[in-house]
């Protein structure tokens, strides 16, 4: 009876190999430099709140 526990992101050090942003800072819009970023920090680290209306883009001031 053993289970497999899901991974786990941990706010630590997730980077993408191809990627200079880590999920371990900047946590909201106003502390991204780019929408690339905010991109990264939606789809890798799982950063809801940079998407308020739930349509996939997150920080519309900056990915217009």
């Amino acid at each position: 009876m053993s289970q497999k526990a899901a991974p786990i992101k941990t706010t630590a050090q997730v980077t993408s190999s191809s990627s200079a942003y880590s999920c371990s800072t900047k946590k909201t819009c106003g502390q991204m430099a780019s929408c690339a970023e905010a991109e990264f920090h939606l789809s890798e680290c799982g950063n809801g709140r940079l998407d308020r209306n739930n349509d996939g883009v997150p920080c519309e001031s900056l990915c217009r």
